[in-house]
């Protein structure tokens, strides 16, 4: 079964200059090349309207990007991204912030380790390195779950 992914926008996607990200169109299509129907917005920019986040960033990204872009699927949340993640199934979640409180609901559920933490400050570079080494969804209990 493959992984959900959950995608964030601000500071993954973009950085926080509002500019598509170094590599960020190629992890797209890595991520969409091999998920296209288990990929998710997870970001403010998208409330349970997939378009919301084309509609918003779109035109940061090459006309190609953005037809990928339509095959990630809405999710709607409250005050915890955590709210959108369907916890039944494997997935990772790439974001550049886990608030303290969707800490605990991750660790709660023995997979932390599936917070992808995005730094493109330390590493402008890392959307890119994702690529190369992909990972993959801790099981709960697994060591590096936290």
């Amino acid at each position: 079964m493959p992984p959900n992914i959950y995608l964030d926008i601000d500071g993954v996607l973009l950085t926080n200059d509002r500019l598509a990200a170094p590599f960020a169109q190629e992890f797209l299509a890595y991520v969409l090349l091999r998920y296209p129907d288990t990929t998710y917005w997870l970001t403010t920019h998208c409330h349970g309207d997939a378009m919301e986040p084309i509609r918003n960033v779109g035109h940061f990204f090459s006309a190609d990007t953005v037809l990928l872009m339509k095959k990630i699927k809405a999710t709607d949340w409250g005050t915890a991204k955590t709210d959108g993640i369907d916890f039944s199934k494997p997935f990772l979640w790439f974001d550049d912030c886990c608030f303290p409180f969707e800490k605990a609901v991750l660790k709660k559920h023995g997979v932390l380790g599936n917070w992808i933490e995005v730094d493109l400050y330390k590493n402008p570079n890392q959307l890119k390195d994702l690529i190369r080494n992909f990972p993959t969804p801790v099981k709960k209990n697994d060591k590096r779950t936290g």
